[in-house]
């Protein structure tokens, strides 16, 4: 069976076995390049990142408006949960992200051991 040719970043070659039909395997494929860099950049580009900075921004007014009595206790504990309950959506609309993703490379993988089950 044929393997990688591309060189890990420890200068070794690649030890992946690939297909009758490849070259590379998915790390080294060149035409694979832009998806890597799609899902290596996915945590940098996620929409949650600019709104926990917006909640902690949130918060950290939240604070010093209860400290200077601009806002009163009770109505800093509603709107505490207010944005707690932003950030669970937050983190669970990033767990969602995370499994459609994984789905979508897990089907991939299964597509090519198909055709690899058919080629054998």
């Amino acid at each position: 069976m044929p393997q990688c040719p591309g060189i890990k970043r420890s200068g070794e070659r690649c030890a992946v076995i690939v297909g009758p039909l490849q070259t590379y395997c998915y790390q080294h494929d060149p035409a694979r390049a832009q998806d890597r860099r799609r899902y290596a950049s996915l945590g940098g580009q996620s929409k949650g990142n600019g709104e926990i900075a917006e909640l902690k921004k949130q918060l950290k007014k939240l604070a010093a408006d209860v400290l200077s009595g601009a806002v009163k206790r009770a109505d800093a504990i509603a709107i505490n949960q207010i944005i707690n309950t932003r950030a669970r959506l937050i983190e669970l609309e990033r767990k969602v992200k995370d499994i459609e993703d994984h789905e979508e490379r897990l089907e991939a993988v299964e597509g090519v051991l198909k055709l690899r089950k058919k080629e054998a």
